[in-house]
Parts: C-alpha cells; structure tokens; sequence
C-alpha cells in the first residue's frame, strides 16, 4: 500500500489527485501526518479526491479511518526525545452511493434567513 505524506503546505488538489490515483488503481493508499494544519490539508483532499472519483465513468467513493500513533523522536545533539503524535488516514475504495454523493449544489434550507 501507498503511504502519502501531507504537510500543512501541501497543495490539496495534487495531494487529491494522488489519493484519487492510488483508489483507481489499487484500491487504497494511506496519508501520514503530524499536526492540525496538516489534518486540515488532508481532510480537504480527501473531499476534492471523492468528486474525483465520483466523475469517473465507473463512480466510487472511499472510506477514511483515523490511526493514531505515538512515535519518539530524539535529537542527535540532545539527551532528551519528544513523543510526537502520528496520523495516519486509511483510505479505501468503497462502492458508489448516490444518496451519500458529494455534491457541489449548496443546499437550500426553508426559514433559514
């Protein structure tokens, strides 16, 4: 399996290009991340890749599941180490379903001003 990386400076539409990629032709990949910023991007990603994939001439969508890990990282030049928590998004092919499709229609609620 692919494991991405994301950054809080990845550029979203290539990260989603890479996950929608990755879901084509092996039908999951995983993305590797440390810190909000970067969740952020990947989330983001992770939503473009599904229009994505929904375009296709066969339709799928992806399921993500969160993995957290904690990793120590030490400094070469230090006697200490920090523990640093890791995510790790699993993405999987899942079959389309149009009730649950992304759609770019903003929705219309009654009484709401």
């Amino acid at each position: 399996m692919t494991t991405l990386k994301a950054s809080g400076s990845t550029q979203i539409q290539k990260l989603a290009g890479a996950i929608a990629g990755n879901i084509r032709q092996e039908g999951e990949v995983q993305i590797s991340l440390v810190g909000a910023s970067a969740l952020n991007q990947a989330i983001k990603a992770c939503i473009v890749a599904r229009r994505f994939l929904k375009d296709d001439p066969t339709p799928s969508d992806i399921a993500v599941q969160p993995e957290f890990l904690m990793q120590n990282f030490s400094e070469p030049a230090a006697d200490d180490s920090r523990e640093v928590t890791t995510i790790m998004l699993h993405i999987k092919k899942v079959d389309f379903d149009p009730e649950h499709a992304v759609s770019s229609e903003v929705p219309h609620h009654e009484g709401i001003l």
